[in-house]
């Protein structure tokens, strides 16, 4: 079985594995697709806070069980692979916020993840397995992870006026910020980037690109004046620069991304007091945002047939992550194992 294996930083190889074994109560899945993101990229170049190596990388896959000695499954079945474990038990897996359970784990960053062929799912991760929905093409199901991430970010702003939306980065997953907040009645929708080629390739229809790097975005939108009910930054250091100039009274900012820098060391906090700023923090996705977002895919509520994800196999995956890094292509799907 070949694998993606990260031993160290800086260095990912392509290994072969002997096939992993059926547990007592366990699931066995063979991985139809699995797509690269720029956390990826992030973790082979720098690391990351809960990157433990040697690892296997890989968060988003689909699948099929091969074979399974778990009540709840039978070989055959379609699932998706939620990209965590957790516990079931704590207040906060009770209470459905999974990304808070201090027993996490997370496949492809402190546990092997979705870069190989074959996953062995033991009985105590197998709650992490969703069936997918009649008739959905696993290289769709395969963006349930990243856009699970954006429900999850936006879910934190149920009450804000369904206005003007900024998402900043038109990568992968700011087009995927974009296509959901128009699924979800936003009136404009607006996708800032620093390079043109991103602005004029996949993004959903009726969004409005913004050409600008971030410490343009305040001046531009002054410049059309437009103020702001939603931030999303889909990309590192997003929001370093005055964003609480841009907002409407009332409005939210979603801190999705990590910054790289202490840019955002200081904000106007009686900006944020006098105009109700909601400021909100989201990491990962929820069990119940990932069942949400593979049927919003499998009703084409949310349709993501704008982007074109370039199709590679697994002894290709150096090369798949420079094209990504690049800029050249926004998403990559390892298909062949």
């Amino acid at each position: 079985m070949k694998a993606a294996l990260l031993r160290r930083i800086g260095h990912l190889d392509v290994v072969d594995l002997p096939p992993p074994k059926l547990t007592p109560g366990g699931v066995l899945v063979s991985v139809e697709v699995a797509a690269l993101c720029r956390s990826d990229i992030k973790m082979v170049r720098r690391g990351q806070r809960d990157l433990v190596l040697p690892r296997i990388l890989g968060h988003e896959a689909a699948g099929t069980i091969l074979a399974s000695d778990h009540p709840d499954w039978r070989p055959g079945a379609r699932v998706g692979l939620y990209p965590a474990s957790f516990c079931g038990r704590c207040p906060d897996c009770l209470s459905g916020a999974h990304t808070r359970c201090r027993e996490l784990r997370i496949f492809g960053f402190n546990d092997d993840g979705f870069f190989r062929g074959l996953i062995p799912f033991p009985e105590e991760a197998a709650k992490s397995l969703i069936r997918l929905p009649a008739g959905l093409p696993a290289q769709t199901a395969v963006f349930a992870e990243p856009l699970a991430c954006c429900i999850s970010a936006i879910g934190r702003f149920a009450n804000l006026r369904k206005g003007t939306a900024l998402v900043i980065g038109a990568g992968a997953v700011g087009s995927l910020f974009a296509a959901l907040l128009l699924a979800r009645g936003w009136d404009c929708v607006l996708v800032a980037d620093r390079d043109r080629k991103r602005l004029e390739s996949e993004l959903p229809p009726r969004v409005t690109a913004l050409h600008a790097s971030t410490g343009e975005i305040g001046n531009a939108l002054k410049e059309r004046s437009v103020r702001l009910d939603l931030i999303v930054p889909a990309c590192p250091d997003g929001l370093s620069w005055p964003f609480w100039e841009a907002m409407n009274p009332g409005g939210g900012v979603s801190f999705f991304s990590g910054t790289e820098t202490e840019a955002l060391a200081v904000v106007e906090s009686n900006r944020i007091h006098y105009s109700e700023l909601t400021l909100a923090g989201s990491y990962g996705c929820r069990l119940q945002d990932f069942q949400e977002a593979l049927d919003l895919l499998a009703c084409g509520r949310v349709d993501l047939s704008f982007l074109k994800p370039e199709r590679i196999g697994i002894n290709d995956i150096a090369q798949g992550m420079a094209r990504l890094e690049a800029g050249e292509v926004k998403k990559v799907d390892i298909v062949q194992f």
